[in-house]
């Protein structure tokens, strides 16, 4: 079975904070452009995967999730999946939630554990990076040791943007990274 696709869809201030504390939904503070580019990108997946704190500031039970947390795994519900990560790659997700619905296109929705264990894994096919232009001065980063605005770290990370546009007249911006040589 081939390695399902991961894109990793995120929205950052300008200072390349995730949220301000964990429990900090996006919601309050990311405008309504980019949130229609995050929901269509969830609906586009056929599973959406998120730490424990991302998966209960938004709860969907609508929603298929597999979610990564060092408490005890197994279906929550009909449609989502918890797991310990630890001992776990991106290739035995599918296995795992197949009979639910096949695997194939993942949308990885944070938070930053989350998407260290992407990283780490070499497994984040395509980034999905909106920039509000807000500052929060401190906060959840992007990834757990890299600081700064979210594309010099993605650069710093040897992703590629291949398209970038302002969502709106306030200045939010969307762009579209790839790994080198993708």
């Amino acid at each position: 079975m081939p390695r399902p696709h991961f894109t990793l869809t995120v929205v950052t201030s300008h200072d390349g904070f995730i949220a301000r504390h964990p429990g900090d939904s996006p919601a309050a503070w990311a405008s309504a452009e980019e949130q229609a580019l995050f929901f269509a990108d969830v609906e586009a997946a056929d599973w959406g995967i998120l730490g424990r704190h991302t998966h209960e500031v938004a709860d969907r039970p609508d929603r298929r999730r597999i979610v990564f947390s060092g408490a005890a795994g197994g279906w929550r519900r009909p449609t989502q999946l918890w797991l310990d990560p630890a001992n776990l790659t991106p290739s035995d997700l599918p296995e795992r939630v197949d009979t639910v619905q096949p695997l194939e296109r993942g949308v990885i929705l944070g938070g930053t554990r989350v998407h260290d264990w992407f990283l780490t894994h070499g497994a984040i096919d395509r980034v999905h990076l909106s920039v509000e232009p807000v500052a929060f001065g401190a906060g959840l980063p992007l990834f757990s040791d890299q600081r700064g605005p979210a594309e010099t770290v993605l650069e710093a990370l040897g992703f590629l943007c291949r398209s970038d546009r302002r969502l709106n007249a306030a200045g939010t911006r969307h762009s579209v990274w790839v790994p080198r040589g993708a």
